[in-house]
Order: structure tokens, then C-alpha cells, then sequence
């Protein structure tokens, strides 16, 4: 098919629309997956990583940190879900 080809979705059978829809669905949530982890990443690194790393490795101090800084946002994340279902329960 010619990539500049357009698909008219209203011509799609009900069972197309609604893989498509879920293949939709696992891709926003792949990709929102994706942008946390690099957020995460972002915020460790800036507050954990003070110096070059030349050893290949970070030093005893830095790998604490991140490690302590991915278990809170971790514990965090997890808190905020569990309220916001209490929330949709209530």
C-alpha cells in the first residue's frame, strides 16, 4: 500500500475499528510509559549524578542516591494511583 494512500476509517468494518482502536490505546500508553521513564531519568540524574563518570560506574554515593531517588518516585507514583481510585470509588 502506498504510504501516501489515506484510509477511510468509516469504511472500516466494527472488528477493525476497534483494534485499531485498541492498537491506538497501547500506543499512547507505550509511549506515556516512555516519557516517564526519561522524565525519572531527568530528575535522578540531576540530582544524584554530581561529578564525570569516567570508571563506567557511578560511586557508592551516586548509585545510593538514584537508587533512593527511583524507590520515592516509585512509592510516589503508586500513592498518587492508589488515592486517585479511592477517589473514582467514592
Amino acid at each position: 500500500m502506498d504510504p501516501q494512500q489515506q484510509v477511510d476509517i468509516s469504511k472500516l468494518s466494527d472488528a477493525d475499528k476497534k483494534e485499531l482502536n485498541q492498537f491506538l490505546t497501547s500506543a499512547a500508553q507505550k509511549s506515556q510509559i516512555q516519557q516517564t521513564v526519561h522524565h525519572l531519568s531527568d530528575v535522578c540524574w540531576k540530582k544524584c549524578i554530581s561529578g564525570k563518570i569516567s570508571s563506567g560506574r557511578l560511586d557508592s554515593s551516586e548509585e545510593t542516591c538514584a537508587t533512593n531517588c527511583v524507590e520515592r518516585w516509585m512509592d510516589t507514583n503508586l500513592s498518587v494511583l492508589k488515592h486517585l481510585e479511592q477517589l473514582r470509588g467514592n
